[in-house]
């Protein structure tokens, strides 16, 4: 899962929070992994038990959906129907996870209540409820999440050629797996192909990923 869909997942698993400042820590939490990665930033000690529940939703949630049979069935789809196209190996296989990934985000981004507990989360600071090695690591958290907070986004559907940019951009940092301008333009085809397959999957990879992890990190 993406950063949204870690915190889409997040505020319908943990609904019955006693606060919603809860709530959002728990979001958060469960997006922090996704943006240390972003960032390479150092590791953190999580200072707050709140938001180790939420970072501990997380690396659940991926090893969950990561095994999850419709996951699978949709990256298969993706990397044959690219591998026919002469999309290299490499950023096929790349495309068949993260752009499932971020297409499965735009389902969940249909709900009121996803959108509103992601912007909800990031706008908790971080900054007293852990602690970095390196400290400047925390000004570059805090400026990513003014960002994403600043282009929040409600449209459930951007058009194909963005989401094929945000592929492009997410890959870009990794020499084996980044691809040119014929490749962005193949994966803006890629994306109106697969919207319709993603949605028509997406229930039951929503329900089987709920279902197992239901018993999971819930408040005492």
């Amino acid at each position: 899962m993406n950063f949204f869909g870690h915190a889409a997942l997040a505020a319908s698993h943990f609904a019955g929070a006693p606060s919603e400042r809860e709530l959002s820590t728990l979001c958060v939490g469960s997006m922090l992994p996704d943006f240390i990665g972003m960032l390479r930033l150092s590791r953190p000690t999580l200072d707050d038990a709140v938001l180790a529940r939420g970072v501990a939703f997380h690396h659940r949630t991926d090893e969950v959906f990561h095994d999850l049979p419709g996951f699978h069935r949709l990256s298969r789809q993706a990397f044959a129907w690219l591998s026919e196209r002469q999309l290299p190996r490499g950023p096929a296989r790349a495309v068949a996870h993260i752009g499932i990934e971020m297409l499965l985000d735009e389902v969940l981004a249909g709900e009121q209540r996803a959108r509103d507990a992601y912007r909800a989360a990031l706008e908790v600071p971080l900054g007293p409820l852990l602690t970095f090695p390196v400290p400047a690591d925390a000004e570059r958290l805090a400026t990513l999440q003014r960002a994403l907070l600043g282009r929040a986004a409600t449209e459930r559907a951007p058009a194909a050629e963005l989401v094929a940019e945000r592929i492009v951009r997410s890959l870009s940092g990794r020499p084996r797996l980044a691809t040119d301008e014929a490749g962005r333009q193949l994966l803006g085809g890629w994306v109106s192909v697969t919207r319709p397959l993603v949605a028509a999957e997406a229930p039951e990879v929503f329900a089987t990923l709920r279902e197992q992890l239901a018993n999971f990190g819930r408040a005492e």
